[in-house]
């Protein structure tokens, strides 16, 4: 039977090939060397623990250590980001100089509609200069474009599509407050679902402005353009060929965009409906398993997506893991925080931590175990193959199974660590979230969802509670920075990479803070009762 080349070669020790001679056959004597018996010489002298010491195995304390400390002051930001938010959408109609609790019901659905569409042209301008700051200009090739260049040439080209994005909004306010939608159609939130599609309009064009700053401003979209219409002529693209689609065409494309953003405020609206927060201890807990299990519910199902359709984009994985884990997270930390009682919120914290910690070990294990059970699949097919042929055909077909196996693995560990990643990103900013909610709406006249209890509450207890809900801030985000370090140790020593997190540090900042934002515009708007 051929030998087949195995497809994951075994290195062995030079200091263990030393004392395993054939004894099949006379070999001669190895020569000694002065270098070989220091070594020796000075083995001699190291202590019986040094050696103790050297098997065990080195954790890369130093390693998580870095990873975590970039994970931490992105998260930071993002949170800072949303809770300066938060405090826009609780300031209400700043022009009336008066306190949003002593505002009307109409001016405060207004204000809060055109603080959606101020925040949500914000961070979608800013999820743009990422991508902008890494293209060479044309004005400019040899140097690299700043934050600020690229952010005035987008404001320049999308300024007309905010105005209109702008005066949409207010008339949609207008006709929320002079229609049944403010009476009897209230409690559907249509104008959280109009106001998506509305938002929708300065998406498209940004959409318009940044493709043609693209292809009509950047070496790179000259040359692709060029290449695209005459690969002969890559390097002299005509400068005016690029034709962008009307407002419309691109609208009807970017579509699908807002349906996402829909279904996450039809289930803060359905969490909102329930009242947990007055059933009772029991039905907070219910609703804290159920938001885990949906939650890994919806990374299984992400994860066979990725493998089912071949997704290799790192990018694309923290995507469609974070969008959905931010929200379910940041829904079961306002349920917990809500309860006003901080036995019930330490010990829920705990119970997440521990919970997450065990969720991380299995998954961690389930990985490895699959990779290994994968490897040894491979290994009997290419035995079934070493019988079947032999010569060129066996080697080809040893190659392309060595090919799809490392395909799979590196994919495989690339959600993995994706998955991580934004489980991590979306924890800090769940807490960061759920306490400056609660933090700017426990007592808000028009918020009775996130009360503190009763229907009145004095200045004072109500001053007492958001300093105990800061206190409370500091201790979630110091448990869950222990949970993440040890885990990230753990995960690291096992061997999962974690190197994609020093290439899209700025994109993932980008993205959560991005989702940080959305996140209260869904919160604001859905709570307003």
């Amino acid at each position: 039977m051929p030998r087949v080349k195995p497809l994951f070669p075994v290195r062995v020790s030079p200091q263990v090939v030393s004392f395993l001679p054939s004894f099949s056959e006379a070999t001669p004597a190895p020569k000694p060397e002065l270098r070989e018996f220091t070594r020796v010489a000075e083995a001699a002298e190291v202590p019986a623990r040094h050696y103790a010491n050297k098997l065990r195995p080195s954790l890369p304390w130093m390693d998580a250590a870095k990873v975590q400390f970039v994970v931490v002051r992105n998260a930071l930001g993002c949170v800072l980001v949303a809770m300066v938010t938060n405090a826009c959408f609780y300031s209400g109609n700043v022009f009336s100089l008066r306190s949003s609790c002593q505002q009307s019901r109409g001016e405060l659905i207004v204000a809060t509609l055109l603080w959606s569409t101020l925040s949500y042209c914000f961070i979608m301008l800013v999820a743009h200069l990422p991508s902008m700051t890494n293209l060479q200009f044309i004005a400019s090739p040899d140097r690299r474009p700043g934050l600020w260049f690229c952010a005035k040439k987008l404001l320049r080209g999308s300024g007309p599509y905010f105005i209109a994005t702008l005066c949409l909004m207010l008339g949609l306010g207008l006709l929320v407050v002079n229609t049944a939608l403010l009476t009897t159609l209230f409690p559907f939130k249509l104008h959280y679902y109009l106001g998506d599609l509305v938002n929708l309009v300065y998406t498209a064009g940004l959409t318009l402005v940044a493709r043609r700053i693209y292809y009509q401003e950047t070496c790179q979209g000259r040359e692709r353009l060029g290449g695209l219409q005459n690969p002969r002529k890559i390097h002299h693209p005509p400068a005016a060929s690029y034709r962008p689609p009307s407002i419309w065409q691109q609208y009807v494309t970017n579509f699908p965009k807002a349906l996402p953003v829909a279904l996450a405020g039809g289930y803060v609206q359905l969490v909102n409906d329930q009242q947990l927060l007055e059933r009772g201890t029991i039905a907070i807990a219910g609703f804290t398993v159920f938001s885990v299990v949906l939650k890994l519910a919806l990374q299984e199902a992400t994860r066979w997506y990725v493998l089912k359709y071949h997704v290799r984009s790192i990018r694309s994985m923290c995507v469609l893991v974070g969008v959905p884990t931010v929200l379910l997270d940041t829904q079961a930390r306002i349920v917990l925080l809500g309860s006003q009682n901080n036995q019930v919120l330490v010990a829920g914290t705990f119970a997440m931590a521990v919970a997450e910690v065990a969720l991380r070990a299995t998954k961690a294990a389930l990985v490895k175990w699959h990779v290994r059970h994968r490897e040894e699949v491979v290994e009997m097919e290419a035995q079934k193959l070493a019988v079947q042929s032999h010569g060129p055909a066996l080697e080809a077909a040893v190659a392309l199974l060595r090919m799809e196996f490392d395909l799979w693995q590196r994919q495989v560990l690339a959600f993995h660590s994706a998955e991580l990643t934004a489980d991590m990103y979306a924890e800090y900013i769940a807490i960061g979230c759920s306490q400056s909610i609660l933090f700017w709406y426990a007592g808000h006249t028009f918020y009775p969802t996130l009360r503190l209890g009763g229907d009145t509450v004095s200045g004072i207890k109500a001053a007492w509670w958001r300093f105990t809900q800061v206190a409370m801030l500091g201790f979630q985000f110091a448990v869950e920075i222990g949970v993440d370090y040890v885990c990230v140790v753990l995960e690291m020593a096992a061997g999962l990479p974690f190197d994609h997190l020093r290439d899209l540090g700025a994109f993932l900042a980008t993205l959560f803070m991005a989702l940080a934002v959305l996140n209260i515009n869904i919160s604001a708007i859905i709570y307003l009762t």
